[in-house]
């Protein structure tokens, strides 16, 4: 008789779970995880508690701390706070702190994963509806995730600028800006002796110009930014305050490469639409040249032809002159060549810059109030991107690079690998 009530009730409730829909069932899962959840926050303050107070209703002399009840608290999980009764200790100079409980509220956690998602797209006002949680969830207001945030923002802006570089060798830097909201910012990717890239600093300004980069450089240098040969190669887009910046903090140890795209596509502002592709085929030619003395010759038919094309061609060539071929004159390898002969590097930086801030509509107004605004989203911005960064193309031939600008090998490491330069520097 009882195995057949067994089976009846088995039976029954085998009905009743085919009877809901795919929704319930995904909704009862969801409600037993958030139990679950809320239930290791408390078992993790219970652990502490017994350490401190020692097991409940044991004997204990003066010198343990005592339960004193519970009251409501709160955790972060996965971008926001819920409520949870949570216990309390007491000693006789009143409440105990539990360090556990500071680590399931600690705010530090919940503005990154606030800011990581704003940073993809997430608007403050929508937040809360599109983070996956529980109904009781608080702490997502828009002003709330506006405030986290800023405080995220700072840090990162706070860590590219401020930050010790003395970690780092550096053997190049790469300099470009990008311009928001009518303000320019100027940002400065360093080059490793390895050939890392490391985002070293961001200047904000009316324009691009000789007194930004300057103290932009200036405080690099303050950074403990270390060279690891005697010269420093420097990729510049053809900005003469990027030049002059340069030149003023450096002197004679920069060593100064033009992008050739920016050359390439000024050239084309100039000439007639039917002499483009010959434009671009040339400049990859003179590009793709290995000797420097071959280059040099390519570089002067380039300018004579350009010349019979337009004289603003003619000067724009000019201008750039030898500073297109400074790869060619350290005699780098191919790849390595071709990484350092453009800012694609800065550029790909500024690429991810534009998509993360493309949401931002409501830029302040620099004319009545001055604030970081730009500048923080441009650090989130490269933060988000930096762990996805990768070493320069030909990382292998590093030691032809550093040889090159003047520097020994070490003993041990890459000692042996280098290739002298072909020509001086």
């Amino acid at each position: 008789m009882k195995k057949i009530e067994n089976l009846n009730s088995f039976r029954q409730r085998h009905l009743l779970v085919d009877t809901l829909s795919s929704r319930e069932i995904q909704e009862m899962l969801f409600d037993r995880s958030k139990q679950a959840t809320l239930a290791l926050g408390v078992e993790l303050l219970e652990q502490e508690v017994e350490t401190l107070c020692g097991r409940a209703f044991q004997r204990k002399d003066d010198t343990l701390f005592h339960r004193g009840g519970s009251e409501e608290s709160s955790l972060v999980y996965d971008g926001a706070k819920y409520p949870f009764l949570r216990p309390r200790v007491r000693s006789k100079d009143g409440e105990v702190r539990l360090e556990r409980l500071a680590k399931l509220r600690d705010q530090d956690l919940m503005d990154e994963d606030i800011a990581g998602r704003v940073i993809k797209g997430i608007t403050t006002r929508n937040y809360g509806e599109v983070i996956s949680g529980y109904s009781n969830k608080f702490g997502v207001s828009k002003s709330s995730i506006s405030r986290a945030f800023v405080r995220v923002s700072k840090k990162d802006l706070e860590d590219i600028n401020h930050a010790d570089l003395s970690q780092y060798r550096f053997v190049g830097i790469v300099i470009d800006g990008v311009e928001f909201a009518g303000r320019a910012v100027v940002g400065a990717l360093g080059i490793t002796d390895d050939l890392q890239k490391i985002p070293v600093g961001i200047k904000e300004g009316d324009s691009e110009n000789t007194v930004v980069v300057r103290d932009l450089l200036a405080e690099i240098m303050q950074r403990n930014f270390t060279l690891r040969c005697a010269k420093l190669f420097a990729v510049i887009d053809g900005s003469k305050a990027l030049k002059r910046g340069l030149l003023n903090v450096f002197g004679d140890k920069v060593i100064i490469q033009r992008c050739w795209l920016h050359k390439l596509r000024n050239l084309r502002k100039y000439a007639p639409d039917r002499y483009h592709k010959q434009i671009h085929w040339r400049m990859k030619k003179l590009m793709n040249i290995v000797s420097f003395e071959e280059a040099l010759k390519e570089l002067a038919s380039l300018t004579t032809w350009l010349g019979a094309i337009s004289h603003e061609c003619e000067s724009s060539i000019e201008e750039a002159g030898e500073e297109l071929l400074a790869v060619h004159k350290l005699g780098l390898p191919k790849l390595l060549k071709r990484s350092l002969s453009t800012t694609n590097m800065m550029e790909s930086l500024i690429g991810v810059v534009r998509d993360k801030t493309g949401r931002v509509k409501n830029w302040r107004h620099y004319k009545t109030k001055t604030n970081d605004q730009i500048v923080r989203w441009t650090a989130s911005s490269i933060k988000s991107h930096q762990k996805k960064m990768r070493r320069l193309m030909g990382y292998k031939d590093a030691p032809h690079l550093i040889t090159a600008l003047g520097g020994e090998l070490e003993i041990g490491g890459t000692q042996g690998q280098g290739v002298a330069a072909t020509a001086s520097v």
